[in-house]
């Protein structure tokens, strides 16, 4: 019998996932922006609250927002504890399905963005973006991400993408962007966001009293 035991416990596992919440339908996660391209989710998690059991199976994106002493734990297995601080960026192609839950531990809000790639194709020969405010932070099959340090009255143009970019501030700041040549003035905190078309020129310019700190997600 015991040579069974394998197949019978992935078995459970695979049904289990495929029972799970998906991500984006846990109420926690709010999907707050979605296109061809990417699904935005954005995360808050009250002090001493829990998230539902829910399934990550999409590559994506995640943007933590603050420093907030959390823990998490994949189905079946045991909890870990750590500090999640702002600014970490990283990118999981989720090749294997997480199906975990989070909770808070601390007496603030927990602040987090998870950007879903949803292509079902994606564009070969995209280059990397050149430029000395421009720092690489992954080149992955679905997306180029960088980060984006800007100070005060300093600017930085983007050519024409293939397929679009997401701009998304990791801390409050104040900018103009032009897209096309329409400007636009944007006071932005934590977690918003810009989506510019694909085929457009744009260009992002920081304030004259406060730096700008963004991610940029060049589409593929």
């Amino acid at each position: 019998m015991l040579k069974y035991l394998p197949s019978t416990i992935a078995f459970l596992y695979c049904s289990l996932v495929s029972a799970q919440l998906p991500v984006r339908n846990e109420p926690r996660h709010h999907n707050v922006f979605e296109n061809a391209y990417v699904r935005v989710l954005d995360v808050f998690i009250g002090p001493k609250d829990t998230t539902f059991y829910h399934l990550h199976n999409t590559p994506s994106v995640f943007i933590i927002f603050t420093k907030t002493k959390a823990g998490s734990q994949l189905a079946g297995k045991a909890p870990v504890e750590g500090i999640n601080l702002p600014g970490e960026i990283t990118y999981d192609s989720l090749i294997t399905p997480r199906l975990h839950r989070v909770w808070n531990e601390d007496s603030t809000w927990f602040h987090a963005m998870d950007v879903e790639l949803t292509a079902v194709h994606h564009r070969s020969g995209i280059p990397v973006l050149k430029d000395p405010l421009l720092k690489l932070l992954f080149n992955k099959k679905e997306v180029n991400g960088y980060s984006i340090e800007l100070k005060p009255g300093s600017s930085i143009q983007l050519p024409a993408s293939a397929n679009g970019y997401l701009v998304i501030s990791k801390g409050e700041t104040e900018i103009d962007y032009t897209i096309n040549g329409a400007v636009q003035h944007r006071f932005m905190k934590a977690g918003h966001f810009i989506w510019i078309e694909a085929g457009k020129i744009s260009s992002i310019s920081a304030g004259s009293q406060m730096p700008a700190s963004l991610v940029l997600l060049q589409l593929k």
